[in-house]
C-alpha cells in the first residue's frame, strides 16, 4: 500500500512539473517547403545554441533547410542594415534588438506582421500570452515589427555563499550595492575577488549602460521619455547634462575601483566570464546570460547563484532594463510565406517552451510560470518581478537610437578616462544628441 502510494505521488509530481508541449497540429498548419532554404540573421548571444537545437524540428515538419548566421552585437546591426538598405533578397528573417525597432520600421526594411497575425488562427498565435511590456517593444506606430520571442531583463546576480558569509542580502538600493562591491574588493578574506564588473567599453557598451542606470537614479534622458509616459517621444529635448545624468557618469567612475584591472575595456562577455570564473561577488547582467551562470558546464559557481531586481537610488522605484529580440520578416525576402510559417511555429507557446527549456529567454507568461521551467531555472521569479517594473522605451527605439547610444557612450568613455570632466562630457553629449534629433525633425521644447 505504501509503495503504491509512493509511486502515485511520484507520478503526480511528474505530471505537475513536466512542460506542456502539446498543442497545434503543425503538420496541418504548415506548408510543405521541401527544396527551399530559409536564411536567418541573428545575434550570437548564448541562446543561439538553444535556437539551433529547436529550429531543426521545422525542417522535419516542412522539408525546408534553415541557415542561421550569428554575429556580434554591432556586427548584427551593421549586417542587417546593409541587407535592408541594399534591398537584398538573400535574408528572409532578421532578428532585431529592441532599440532598432524604429530604425527598421521607418527604413522600410521589414514587414508589418499585423496582417500575418490577423490571418492566422488566434489559438496558434496566443498574442496576449506574450509579456505585455515586450508586446509594446514590438509595436511601432500600430505596426508589429517582429514577434517578441526573446525578452531580456537585467537582474543583479550574486554569489549566495559570499553574501551568507557576511550576513548580507541582495541590494535594494544603490548604496547597498556599493557597500557589497566594497566588501569583496581588496579584502584579504577573499583574495583575488572583486565586487563586480560593468559594461564599460567605449561606444554602444557603456552607452547602453547609461540607459540601464539613468532611470534608477530618478532621471530621464529626454523630457517626455519616462516610465508611464503616454507619448515618450513627444518632446525629445535631451537631458543628458542634467544632474541625474552627470550622477550616472560619476557613479560609473566611482565603481571602477571595485572592478578587475583593465575595467575600462570590460564588455558584455568579459563581465560574464569574470563572474562565471568565481572572481566577482555580483554582476548586473541581461537574463540571456543566466542559464550559463546556472550550468556547471560553464560556471564554477553554478550552485551559488541568486538574482534579484536591480537596485535603485533610495526613494526611487526600480526600473529593470528591458531589451531582447524580435523576429521580423525582411521586406525584400522572396519567401515571406515560409518565413511566416517559421515565425508562427517557433514563437508559438509550445515551441517557445522547448526553446526556453534549452536555454532560451522566456517571453510568454505561460513559459515564465511553467512549473518545470521554474524548477530548472530558479532565476525566473526575479525576472517575473522585473516584468511589471520595466519600461518599453528604456532605450530609445527611434531610428536614431543606435547612433544616440553610441554617441553617449563615446563621451562617457572620455569622462571615465579622465579626458573630460563628467559635466563637460555630458554637456558635449547633449549638444551632439540634440543635433542628431534636430536633423531627425523631432519636437523639442525650450
Amino acid at each position: 500500500m505504501k509503495k503504491t502510494l509512493f509511486i502515485a505521488v511520484l507520478l503526480a509530481i511528474f505530471v505537475v512539473v513536466q512542460p506542456s508541449f502539446a498543442g497545434t497540429n503543425w503538420k496541418a498548419e504548415l506548408k510543405n517547403w521541401s527544396g527551399k532554404t530559409l536564411h536567418i540573421i541573428m545575434i550570437g548571444d548564448p541562446w543561439i545554441t538553444a535556437f539551433q537545437q529547436v529550429a531543426p524540428e521545422f525542417e522535419k515538419l516542412t522539408g525546408a533547410k534553415i541557415i542561421i548566421d550569428g554575429y556580434g552585437y554591432d556586427a548584427t546591426h551593421e549586417k542587417e542594415v546593409l541587407e535592408g538598405s541594399q534591398k537584398s533578397t538573400t535574408t528572409d528573417i532578421v532578428v532585431l534588438d529592441a532599440p532598432w525597432i524604429g530604425e527598421f520600421a521607418e527604413g522600410g526594411y521589414v514587414e508589418d506582421l499585423k496582417p500575418y497575425i490577423n490571418k492566422t488562427n488566434a489559438s496558434v498565435i496566443e498574442y496576449n500570452d506574450y509579456l505585455k511590456v515586450f508586446r509594446e517593444v514590438s509595436d511601432w506606430k500600430g505596426k508589429v515589427i517582429g514577434m517578441p520571442f526573446a525578452a531580456y531583463f537585467v537582474t543583479t546576480c550574486y554569489r549566495k555563499d559570499l553574501l551568507d558569509a557576511e550576513n548580507l542580502k541582495p541590494a535594494k538600493t544603490l548604496d547597498e550595492w556599493k557597500a557589497i562591491a566594497a566588501k569583496f574588493t581588496n579584502n584579504p578574506k577573499y583574495p583575488g575577488m572583486y565586487g563586480l564588473a560593468m559594461n564599460n567599453q567605449q561606444g554602444s557598451c557603456v552607452g547602453q549602460s547609461y540607459f540601464e542606470y539613468i532611470w534608477n537614479v530618478g532621471g530621464k534622458p529626454f523630457k517626455s521619455c519616462y516610465p508611464g509616459s503616454k507619448a515618450p517621444y513627444a518632446d525629445m529635448k535631451p537631458l543628458l547634462d542634467s544632474p541625474e545624468s552627470i550622477e550616472v557618469v560619476k557613479l560609473f567612475i566611482d565603481m571602477l575601483k571595485y572592478q578587475p584591472d583593465g575595467a575600462l575595456n570590460i564588455a558584455w562577455d568579459d563581465r560574464d566570464n569574470y563572474f562565471s570564473a568565481g572572481k566577482l561577488a555580483m554582476v548586473s547582467e541581461w537574463s540571456a546570460r543566466l542559464p550559463a551562470f546556472l550550468s556547471p558546464k560553464t560556471s564554477t559557481v553554478s550552485g551559488q547563484i541568486i538574482n534579484a531586481v536591480v537596485p535603485a537610488k533610495a526613494g526611487v522605484k526600480p526600473v529593470p532594463p528591458l531589451g531582447g529580440w524580435v523576429m521580423g520578416i525582411s521586406k525584400y525576402s522572396g519567401q515571406k510565406d515560409m518565413a511566416w510559417d517559421f515565425i508562427k511555429w517557433f514563437c508559438s507557446s509550445e515551441t517557445h517552451k522547448r526553446f526556453v527549456d534549452a536555454g532560451g529567454m522566456p517571453s510568454r507568461y505561460s513559459a515564465l510560470k511553467d512549473s518545470a521551467l521554474l524548477a530548472k531555472y530558479p532565476t525566473f521569479p526575479a525576472i517575473a518581478q522585473s516584468v511589471d517594473l520595466a519600461f518599453a522605451d528604456c532605450r530609445p527605439r527611434i531610428p536614431e537610437g543606435f547612433e544616440i547610444i553610441s554617441t553617449i557612450g563615446m563621451y562617457i568613455s572620455r569622462a571615465m578616462t579622465g579626458e573630460l570632466t563628467p559635466e563637460a562630457a555630458m554637456a558635449q553629449a547633449n549638444k551632439d544628441v540634440k543635433a542628431i534629433l534636430l536633423k531627425g525633425g523631432y519636437k523639442m521644447s525650450n
